[in-house]
């Protein structure tokens, strides 16, 4: 690669650095996209069934871990006990 073609790449990448600064500069009074959408399910029927069946999988996968972690301790104990 000429180090023409590199200058010429990073004065566009420059460039581009620089749109990119005002655009943050410029949307720095703006909302929060977490502000603007809070409360936009409030009372939605279907987003609570969802959130309620996302709690229950993660309390499944929470028990199911917890029950192959003792699994796993209980094997460890019974061969540490068959060493001794």
């Amino acid at each position: 690669m000429s180090s023409g073609n590199v200058e010429d790449r990073i004065q566009r990448l420059e460039q581009k650095v620089r749109q990119l600064e005002e655009v943050a500069r410029s949307d720095g009074n703006a909302v929060p996209w977490w502000e603007r959408i809070a409360g936009a399910f409030k009372g939605d029927e279907v987003y609570a069934a969802a959130i309620k069946l996302g709690a229950e999988m993660r309390k499944a996968d929470q028990l199911q871990e917890s029950a192959e972690n003792h699994a796993a301790e209980s094997s460890c104990i019974s061969e540490t006990r068959a060493f001794a």
